[in-house]
């Protein structure tokens, strides 16, 4: 069975890549498999010891500690992970949700299981870290852009 990879992060416009998605899921047995990956840059601030997060109600700042990046982070996952299911439910399909920090690309080649399969991403991938790990998998890759256009690439 082929599988269509969904990745995603909390910035992806996910109607757009969702809509993708099910136009590559019409009339195949293909699994869809979800892939949030989550950004390191979050934990990388709260290390830096200047690094401080205003609030917005009270204009107070505290400093940005690792717990409160890891708190972001589930924030963005849950709130993503929700709306895919929303969409999911909508398309009456069956949600598969992993995450995937950045720094753990290489799992991806766990998820590629052949070359029919194909990964939609968002356009932006393509200037971020994880784009070099995508680069070397051995099926199709789509990105997509948020304006609904969406660049082929091959890569093998």
């Amino acid at each position: 069975m082929r599988r269509v990879i969904l990745a995603v992060t909390e910035a992806s416009s996910l109607q757009v890549l969702w809509r993708t998605a099910m136009e590559h899921m019409t009339g195949e047995h293909a699994e869809l498999i979800t892939v949030f990956v989550s950004d390191d840059r979050w934990r990388r601030a709260a290390s830096l010891p200047f690094t401080e997060e205003i609030s917005r109600a009270s204009g107070g700042s505290m400093n940005f500690t690792l717990q409160r990046a890891e708190e972001v982070d589930r924030e963005a996952v849950t709130r993503t992970q929700g709306r895919l299911q929303q969409l999911a439910t909508d398309s009456q399909i069956q949600l598969v949700f992993e995450i995937l920090a950045q720094h753990e690309a290489t799992r991806m080649h766990e998820l590629v299981r052949s070359d029919s399969d194909l990964i939609i991403a968002p356009a932006f991938f393509k200037g971020q870290p994880i784009y070099a790990e995508l680069a070397q998998l051995k099926c199709r890759i789509l990105l997509v852009d948020a304006k609904d256009v969406a660049t082929d690439l091959e890569a093998y």
